[in-house]
């Protein structure tokens, strides 16, 4: 017969835990990266000057007519 402690954990859950706090980590040190960025401002205000120059409405407007005809064996 086998003595297994309740108490101590296997060695799989083991490292499902390690893997689990190592992926938790990485997140928390990416969301912080993220929220720190001080490029980020200079970015959203060129691709706000960017977006405003390109939603100028042109003067002039284009009308294209197209004009075709069938012939009676396509009908």
């Amino acid at each position: 017969m086998t003595y297994r402690s309740i108490l101590s954990p296997s060695t799989s859950s083991v490292a499902t835990g390690l893997v689990t706090l190592t992926v938790c980590a990485w997140f928390v040190m990416a969301t912080g990266a993220i929220l720190t960025d001080k490029h980020s401002e200079a970015l959203v205000e060129s691709t706000r000057a960017a977006v405003a120059e390109q939603s100028v409405v042109p003067d002039d407007r284009v009308t294209i007519v197209v004009e075709a005809s069938r012939s009676a064996a396509a009908l």
